[in-house]
C-alpha cells in the first residue's frame, strides 16, 4: 500500500512538471496598432532604397527565467510595404518581386535564441538583454534561415524587441533585372522595432 502511494506520488509530480513549466512562460502579443515597425534598406551604387511598415502582427512566448527558450513568429503584409513612391511600391508587390498575391505575407519564425558572452537566461526588468535570435526567414514563398542581433527590454506587461539581420534577394528566387541592377542591392538590410503587450 506504502508503495503504491509513492508510485502514485512519483507520477503525480512528474505529470505536474510539464504544467509549471508551461505556466512560466508568458505570451506577448504585436499588434497591427502603428507601435511596431519593419525597416528595409536597399543599399545600391545608384540608390538607396528605405521601406517599411507599421502593420507587423504576432506573438512570442517567453519564460523570463530563461529567455533562451523563447517561441514566436511574426508576420508582415506585403501590401503594408511603403518606399516613399506609388510606383515602386506596386513594382514591388507585383509578380516580378514579391508577388503578393501569390505570397500575401513575410514571415519571420524564432527558432533559437542565443545570449550575449555576458547575459543571464533571466531576463530582468527594464534592462536590455543583448541576443542572438536565429529563425526561418520567409519571403516570396521561400524559407530561409537567418540569424539576427538585437536587444530585448522587459518592462512588466511588454516587450521591446530591437533586431537587425540582412537578406539576399536571389536566396528568395527574386531576380534583380538588369536595368535596375545599379538601383536595387542583391543584399538588403532589415531592421525590426517590436512592441509586444502580454496576452
Amino acid at each position: 500500500m506504502k508503495n503504491a502511494i509513492g508510485v502514485s506520488l512519483v507520477l503525480a509530480v512528474c505529470m505536474a512538471t510539464p504544467a509549471v513549466s508551461q505556466a512560466d512562460a508568458t505570451t506577448f502579443r504585436v499588434r497591427a496598432d502603428g507601435k511596431s515597425r519593419v525597416t528595409f534598406v536597399s543599399d545600391a551604387p545608384l540608390e538607396t532604397m528605405t521601406g517599411t511598415s507599421s502593420k507587423v502582427t504576432g506573438s512570442v512566448s517567453v519564460d523570463l527565467a530563461d529567455i533562451t527558450a523563447t517561441k514566436g513568429s511574426f508576420k508582415v503584409p506585403v501590401v503594408s510595404l511603403r518606399t516613399d513612391n506609388d510606383l515602386r511600391d506596386e513594382h514591388l508587390q507585383g509578380d516580378g518581386w514579391l508577388d503578393a498575391k501569390k505570397n500575401p505575407t513575410i514571415h519571420f519564425e524564432i527558432t533559437e535564441v542565443v545570449l550575449g558572452k555576458k547575459e543571464s537566461g533571466e531576463l530582468k526588468k527594464n534592462k536590455d538583454a543583448k541576443v542572438q535570435v536565429k529563425g526561418n526567414f520567409t519571403a516570396h514563398g521561400v524559407k530561409k534561415p537567418v540569424t539576427a542581433n538585437g536587444t530585448v527590454n522587459w518592462s512588466g506587461d511588454s516587450l521591446h524587441i530591437k533586431a537587425k539581420f540582412t537578406i539576399v534577394l536571389e536566396d528568395h528566387l527574386i531576380s534583380v533585372p538588369s536595368i535596375v541592377r545599379l538601383k536595387v542591392a542583391n543584399e538588403i538590410a532589415v531592421s525590426v522595432d517590436l512592441r509586444a503587450v502580454a496576452k
